[in-house]
């Protein structure tokens, strides 16, 4: 802001400084050419006596004090009626013919005065001619020049002192900018560095430097970032309370899940935290953890659709039977679509039945096309269903569980995936002796 004030403050100073020079040089000129035009004058009112007396004598006085009186005149001459000189400051132009110079008229008055710029070799001048009249005739002339260096010497000093006086109103002009900036620009800057660090979760108090608008400004500032402190303080533990109670109930949910079969009671739980284990050795983040482990609490939801005859059934089941318990993961993301929230964990529900190589269900996608979620889960999915007690089957070794998860690696699971898991419980042996405490 500062910089800009400057800088309008040299733009403005520069243009009336040039429109003060270019009416000082207008107004020089024509003083100097009125000087002129009335000495002029005044030496055509004495000369007419002189003239018609023949007093030569007269006439060259006449000229001579008039040269020597002005400085910037430079030369008078007075002629009769025929232009031949009477009387003229260089001698050697007496008894000549003196002709009207030929330049730019400037002026011509009533009385036959006339002004003429005379551009020469050795600079510009003004001639400035005045008829000599007695009774209305004219009997001669007055010719005065005026050499144009007094006027450019007068400019020139006119001009120093405008461009002195332009520079002295500057630099008070930008002192007085400078310490007016410092009070104003001083409290703008502390409120963006608070605006700034309120952006970023920090509490700072910022100083008052005035008792004015701004200060008044700052000081509402402090109350605000105050008050919202504490009430983002408030939200944070409302949302974290918020957040476990939301979690506590997706973990109650996929226990009555689980509840529905006594053999898979706790499955979904397991499912999760193999899961969150697998999402960690993958470098997930912290938030896709989350989804991920909620995901996975959800990843049997469609079964509260699944008839109990189908879900309990100890033997083997039909196609028919086979085909409404494939079903469930259609289910499972027609129930999370109803809540807007839990529409994020759909593909992670509807798509952990996948397989590898395409020949999965329900859409039949491969490779990459599976999401990551739902890739996870169907690993977490399977260990935990082959180390579980089934009435059907004894659970099998973890080593055993690895061995057939290898085995399907490429064609059933992602076998990024399965190698990540096998390396979670190679490089963490405790995992592995948990599961039949789990199972």
């Amino acid at each position: 802001m500062a910089v800009f004030i400057i800088v309008l403050l040299l733009l403005t100073a520069s243009i009336f400084s040039l429109l003060t020079i270019q009416t000082m040089n207008r107004h020089i000129l024509e003083e100097v050419l009125k000087r002129a035009e009335s000495l002029c004058r005044s030496t055509a009112a004495l000369a007419p006596y002189s003239i018609l007396s023949g007093d030569l004598l007269g006439i060259d006085n006449i000229v001579t004090k008039v040269k020597d009186v002005n400085t910037d005149v430079e030369f008078v001459a007075v002629t009769d009626a025929d232009r031949k000189v009477l009387a003229h400051t260089d001698l050697a132009k007496r008894g000549t013919f003196l002709h009207p110079s030929q330049g730019d008229a400037l002026k011509q008055s009533e009385d036959g005065t006339r002004i003429i710029e005379v551009h020469g070799a050795s600079g510009d001048s003004f001639e400035i001619g005045t008829p000599v009249l007695f009774q209305g005739k004219r009997i001669g002339s007055v010719v005065i020049g005026v050499n144009e260096w007094v006027l450019l010497h007068t400019r020139a000093e006119t001009r120093r002192g405008i461009i002195a006086g332009l520079g002295i109103t500057l630099v008070l002009g930008i002192g007085c900018i400078l310490v007016l900036s410092s009070f104003v620009i001083r409290p703008i800057k502390e409120l963006s560095r608070g605006v700034g660090e309120l952006h970023e979760g920090k509490r700072s108090r910022l100083k008052v430097y005035s008792y004015d608008e701004l200060g008044s400004l700052t000081q509402s500032f402090n109350r605000m970032a105050e008050l919202i402190t504490k009430q983002k303080g408030s939200l944070a533990a409302s949302a974290r309370e918020l957040e476990e109670a939301y979690v506590s109930t997706v973990k109650v949910l996929a226990a009555a899940i689980d509840a529905r079969d006594p053999y898979t009671l706790g499955h979904s739980t397991r499912v999760s935290q193999w899961a969150k284990k697998i999402g960690e050795a993958l470098g997930l983040g912290h938030l896709e953890l989350e989804d991920l482990e909620i995901a996975s609490l959800f990843h049997d939801v469609g079964k509260l659709k699944t008839p109990d005859f189908v879900l309990l059934k100890e033997g083997q089941l039909t196609p028919l039977e086979r085909h409404e318990m494939a079903v469930h993961s259609d289910h499972g993301a027609a129930i999370l679509s109803r809540a807007k929230s839990l529409q994020k964990y759909i593909p992670a529900v509807r798509h952990h039945h996948e397989w590898y190589n395409g020949q999965g269900y329900p859409d039949g996608l491969r490779g990459d096309d599976i999401p990551l979620h739902a890739a996870i889960i169907a690993v977490a999915d399977s260990f935990d269903a082959m180390t579980s007690s089934r009435p059907y089957k004894q659970p099998r070794t973890p080593e055993e569980a690895l061995r057939e998860l290898d085995r399907y690696a490429g064609r059933q699971f992602d076998p990024r995936i399965v190698a990540a898991f096998r390396e979670l419980i190679e490089s963490e042996p405790e995992l592995a002796e948990q599961v039949p405490g789990i199972g």
